[in-house]
């Protein structure tokens, strides 16, 4: 059922500038009511954006509740990215989720007011009508700092979102491409507990690759950290589909972790090929 700020809004306007699907007569778009439009700026808030990546449907696979958005970016520090979401991912997930690009501190999503579309779509049908509404869009500022993030968001609709230049990633040379990263702490001063499930971790991978005829050790790289034994292990799962690619993320992360629902994104990372710290491709 409609809230009734929207039902008076939509039986006021639809007449007056709805288009009559047999008529032809272009009509002007239907804008949000300004009550429901925020007119305060934050400060994060900018008139145009450029660099803007899109995250359509070809992009996006899911898996229950889950979901990966296979778009491999390099994450450069300091820096703000800004996403336009086409795909109907929930909002929540990029608020809550720790695996959608884990080195990002600070990016805008760019979401389609899709429930004011689609109430006005559906009122629109009700009265024989074709209308199409004014652009309107929710931007939020999400900050990840310290283990706490911080949400803000504004909507605009109309004149007020003036288009976006968008950009297809590069994929710079020398990159590997990471769908998973596992971090290991000293063996020794103090222990890091993850050392103790390195036994179990084997067996739950030679069990995957078995049960789900996929090959995820393939492409796997370890580079040494410390002079403790601290390491990390990269996953690049270059064989696999993106829906495979998802099988074995939410499975991985279930291993260790209560689970969840997640939104995973692989990033980009600098190959390191000589020096202490150099990466070695695993067997």
């Amino acid at each position: 059922m409609l809230k009734l700020e929207y039902k008076w809004y939509l039986l006021i306007i639809l007449p007056m500038m709805a288009l009559s699907c047999k008529s032809k007569i272009t009509a002007q778009q239907p804008s949000a009511p300004i009550a429901m439009v925020d007119t305060v700026k934050p400060d994060w808030y900018r008139e145009n954006y450029g660099q803007v990546v899109m995250i359509d449907d070809n992009l996006v696979v899911k898996k229950n509740d889950s979901y990966l958005i296979d778009l491999p970016l390099r994450i450069v520090p300091d820096s703000t990215y800004v996403f336009f979401l086409s795909a109907r991912i929930p909002v929540e997930l990029f608020k809550k989720s720790n695996e959608f690009y884990p080195d990002l501190q600070h990016f805008v999503l760019i979401v389609p007011d899709w429930k004011f579309y689609d109430e006005i779509a559906k009122e629109a049908s009700k009265q024989g009508m074709c209308i199409e509404p004014a652009t309107t869009n929710f931007y939020y500022s999400i900050k990840r700092e310290d283990g706490v993030v911080r949400v803000d968001s504004i909507r605009r609709s109309g004149d007020d979102n003036l288009g976006f230049d968008f950009i297809k990633p590069a994929s710079p040379k020398n990159m590997l491409t990471v769908y998973r990263k596992e971090t290991y702490g000293s063996v020794c001063c103090p222990r890091d507990p993850k050392w103790d499930m390195v036994d179990k971790d084997d067996s739950f991978l030679h069990d995957f690759e078995q049960t789900n005829h996929l090959k995820v050790t393939k492409g796997r790289y370890v580079q040494m950290e410390g002079k403790e034994g601290e390491k990390s292990i990269y996953y690049t799962l270059p064989e696999l589909a993106s829906a495979q690619r998802l099988e074995f993320l939410v499975a991985k992360y279930a291993q260790t972790t209560p689970f969840v629902t997640q939104l995973f994104a692989p990033q980009m990372v600098p190959f390191v090929s000589e020096g202490f710290n150099k990466m070695k491709e695993l067997p």
